[in-house]
């Protein structure tokens, strides 16, 4: 992957992010780039500086100094420790942003987020979920170790790169002010952004500039005192003691959210100095329970990650949203806009996902047989889904506001078809069925065993659909909907597809369900990676309505009161107290509750189109033009004495 890496650059932030976007950099390869901006201001530095500052660490290393060299990338890696929403959004605009360790308000929003070190959480993210990935290993940890140490002698003060709060002097002097320390045994790093620092009362006390890979040489002292930050990770897996001096009381939080040992808030507490001094034991024991089991490779991580599904609203396009929840291979949003709930993927793709095996290994692996094994339910469940959809034909009215009245021979396009049982149950009706399928093998079956009209074709792809023709009286997406990652280009088609007054019918699952309700981190866990949107009936109707579509009916299915809390308590062993009612009769009424409150995990929606017959200016051709393309002939004898439109 490309992939662009944006440092914080602002004064008083510390060079910790910036050295680490540095090393992640030089990890990752020639194929990524750190951007630099090329202006200077008064409160961040310029790339003029930092390259002045950093001129070894740079080496090798591709700058930008400008975003808009950074079009083509696809990957932005945001290190900027506090990022705005407008932010993000601007750097989301070029590709995906994974940020790092972010505690800005783009933590709700990024695509991908990874938290290296612990935080404590502000009351404004307080309901946000976890990072994708939280993991101290990821630190760039040194390689060279020490044993523990038995006494605290060599001593090194290391505040980052710029010490914005000054504490590298006081803290000097304090230590010398216990007796336990002496000038020639301290050692202060003044950073490579440090304009130099006064040495009054300090004379004896080693004083270095930049040391280019600091954490390679921290082995060898025996106590590091600094912030919290990278440092401190680093002289910890080095085998050293830390002590932390916070800048703020948020520093402090965080310290003790890790569990280091620390001195106080910009000035140290001498009492505490003295004990930790004379005692390294517990220092090295709390600073050894710190530790990650070992180190992760962050640069190999990023690489791996392939970003897959909308990053944006599938359904509006907003580029706005919330997280809800995160894993290390999904984050789930929530569009401000229209409400929809769509997933974002990572990881490698599945290659051609929709084979035979999808049909016949997958789906016995989850209901206990094959699709086809499975035919007869499945065709009498199309039959109630055709009564209904005849019945909103029956009252459809035609352009000059007559009655149409058409419950028979409707010309019906299934999206999704699979191997056609919803086509077979309405050839059986009396209506003419059509089908499309991303399965060549499913769209085979259908043509030679069904003998129907079948496509083989990507439903999202309007050179595909163009293909379709039409007008339909209906079109159906069985379970469908939820595996499009652009459900605004599917609805768009549907209502280039469907005559003025036609019928739009589809389920999926429900994410207003009885499973969501119990427990939205398991339902979120156990959603088909293949399910790019989780549709909710509170929110069906504005979402059709934007894409010209009147919501007729929602019917709620798959109800499963075994899954309510009740029910499981009864049925969690033979030790379950009885609330002195038949296990029977308490899923009959929780059956009952379910249908009541519209609780049941899936649903189906039937819904007309309010639009004309035309899509942005283009007329809609007939079906039988569609008929002929399908069937891979332009002889209409396949269709001889079909009904067409």
């Amino acid at each position: 992957m490309h992939i662009m890496i944006v440092p914080s650059v602002a004064k008083g932030n510390g060079s910790g992010h910036i050295v680490r976007c540095f090393r992640l950099a030089r990890a990752l390869g020639p194929a990524a780039a750190v951007y630099l901006p090329a202006a200077k201001t008064s409160d961040s530095w310029s790339a003029a500086e930092l390259t002045l500052a950093y001129s070894r660490e740079l080496e090798g290393i591709r700058i930008i100094d400008e975003p808009s060299q950074a079009f083509g990338a696809d990957l932005v890696v945001l290190d900027r420790r506090a990022s705005s929403l407008e932010e993000l959004r601007f750097w989301e605009s070029l590709a995906p942003v994974l940020a790092l360790d972010e505690g800005g308000a783009a933590r709700s929003a990024a695509t991908y987020l990874i938290d290296i070190l612990p935080r404590a959480k502000r009351s404004f993210d307080q309901q946000l979920p976890s990072a994708n990935r939280v993991s101290a290993g990821f630190l760039d940890l040194p390689l060279k170790r020490r044993p523990k140490p038995a006494a605290f002698r060599r001593i090194l003060l290391s505040f980052g790169g710029e010490d914005p709060a000054g504490l590298s002097i006081p803290l000097a002097r304090d230590l010398l002010a216990t007796g336990l320390v002496q000038a020639s045994d301290l050692t202060i790093v003044s950073g490579a952004l440090n304009g130099g620092m006064p040495h009054q009362g300090l004379e004896g006390v080693t004083v270095i500039g930049a040391v280019q890979d600091l954490k390679e040489h921290l082995h060898t002292w025996d106590l590091v005192l600094t912030q919290f930050g990278l440092t401190a990770y680093e002289a910890a897996w080095a085998g050293c003691g830390v002590l932390l001096l916070n800048p703020s009381a948020y520093h402090q939080r965080l310290s003790r959210v890790a569990g280091f040992p620390e001195l106080g808030v910009r000035r140290a507490r001498r009492g505490a100095l003295a004990r930790f001094l004379q005692n390294p034991v517990p220092v090295l024991a709390r600073v050894a329970a710190i530790l990650p089991r070992e180190p992760e490779s962050l640069a190999a991580f990023i690489g791996s990650l392939e970003v897959s599904g909308p990053v944006n609203c599938p359904a509006c396009g907003c580029r706005e949203r919330l997280a809800l929840w995160r894993s290390p291979s999904r984050s789930y949003f929530r569009c401000p806009s229209c409400g929809m709930l769509y997933l974002t993927r990572f990881g490698s793709k599945r290659s051609a996902p929709y084979t035979k095996d999808y049909f016949f290994e997958e789906y016995r692996r989850q209901y206990g047989r094959s699709y086809l094994d499975d035919w007869s339910s499945l065709v009498a469940m199309a039959e109630g889904r055709l009564e209904r959809i005849e019945a909103l034909a029956g009252a459809a009215t035609g352009p000059a506001g007559q009655t149409l009245g058409r419950t028979k021979g409707l010309s019906l396009l299934d999206v999704g078809c699979a191997y056609g049982p919803f086509m077979e149950a309405a050839r059986g009706h009396g209506h003419e069925a059509y089908g499309i399928d991303i399965s060549v093998d499913a769209a085979r079956y259908v043509r030679d065993k069904l003998g129907l009209p079948a496509t083989v074709g990507d439903f999202s792809d309007s050179s595909v659909v163009e293909s379709l023709s039409g007008p339909f009286d209906a079109l159906s997406m069985w379970y469908v909907i939820e595996h499009f990652d652009n459900v605004d280009a599917v609805l768009r088609n549907a209502s280039a597809l469907l005559r003025s007054g036609g019928i739009l019918a589809l389920s999926t699952p429900s994410g207003e369900g009885v499973s969501a309700r119990l427990s939205r981190n398991s339902f979120f866990q156990s959603s088909p990676e293949d399910h790019f949107t989780i549709w909710e009936p509170s929110r069906v109707r504005n979402i059709l309505a934007a894409h010209g579509f009147k919501l007729e009916r929602i019917r709620m299915t798959g109800h499963h009161p075994e899954r309510f809390p009740l029910a499981r308590r009864l049925g969690a062993g033979s030790g379950a107290r009885s609330p002195g009612l038949p296990l029977s009769l308490v899923l009959a009424l929780l059956g009952l509750v379910s249908r009541l409150f519209g609780l049941g995990d899936t649903f189906e929606i039937y819904a007309r189109k309010t639009a004309p017959d035309t899509e942005q200016g283009r007329a809609v051709p007939s079906t039988e033009s569609t008929v002929r393309a399908i069937m891979g002939s332009t002889d209409p004898s396949p269709l001889a004495g079909s009904r067409l439109p």
